[in-house]
């Protein structure tokens, strides 16, 4: 079945709650968003209280940006623009405790705030990496052998722009981008995604069937559309109402 989600940007936790009763999972977006790392472990006990998985997409590889984001206490870790291999597995690394990686071992959140015994031993932090360049779709098939990541989502705004198609979700670029990722995800048993735009058809093409993962819009647009609409309705209204007969 596939499952679909969105991009938490707001640092409310009453609106993601509101946002995620409705979704399977959300990223909470560290990347384009005006997040903080405490903010990040807000939302994921709101999405919690939703029964909603909670990933949060993160500023970078960099290996500072993750001790405190694990030990918050999410699903999985979403990491942008991966071109390599050689990339992903130094991020699989440190989701690791030892032996199997360099992750440093502090369980707050992530380990009942230290009450769970043997926290370490299970562990498990899901790695789902955005394919968005040329060089990471060509790169697709080495990227999903490593072990440890979980799926291989496309990123279409980004990608498309690195196409030379900006913002035209129904390029063949992007359509050919889109098969050979989910060849590469198909061939290694991993997931396959699309993160992209609202436009509900639009993305259901570039999901084609195949993705497991679909990342709609961010909450920001939902909400900026909720307020949009029936504002202009009014207008629209009030208008009709003066109008000269």
């Amino acid at each position: 079945m596939t499952r679909v989600g969105t991009v938490l940007s707001l640092p409310d936790p009453v609106l993601a709650e509101l946002a995620c009763r409705a979704l399977d999972f959300v990223w909470i977006d560290l990347e384009h968003g005006a997040l903080s790392t405490s903010d990040a472990q807000v939302l994921a006990v709101a999405a919690r209280a939703a029964g909603t998985r909670a990933y949060v997409r993160l500023p970078s590889c960099a290996p500072d940006a993750l001790p405190a984001i694990l030990d918050a206490g999410v699903h999985g870790v979403v990491a942008p623009r991966i071109d390599s291999a050689a990339e992903a597995a130094a991020l699989v690394d440190r989701l690791r405790y030892p032996p199997a990686g360099s992750r440093g071992f502090g369980p707050r959140r992530a380990g009942d705030f230290g009450r769970t015994a043997g926290f370490a031993a299970s562990a498990r932090v899901e790695c789902l990496l955005q394919i968005e360049s040329a060089t990471g779709v060509g790169a697709a098939r080495e990227i999903a052998a490593v072990d440890g990541v979980d799926a291989l989502v496309l990123g279409c705004a980004d990608l498309s722009f690195a196409l030379g198609v900006p913002q035209r979700f129904d390029a063949p670029e992007l359509a050919l981008a889109a098969e050979e990722v989910a060849d590469a995800a198909a061939a290694a048993g991993i997931a396959f995604g699309v993160a992209g735009p609202g436009d509900p058809e639009r993305l259901a093409r570039l999901a084609g069937g195949r993705a497991e993962l679909v990342v709609m819009g961010a909450d920001v647009r939902f909400y900026a559309a909720g307020v949009d609409a029936p504002v202009r309705a009014l207008r629209a209204a009030l208008e009709a109402v003066h109008a000269p007969a």
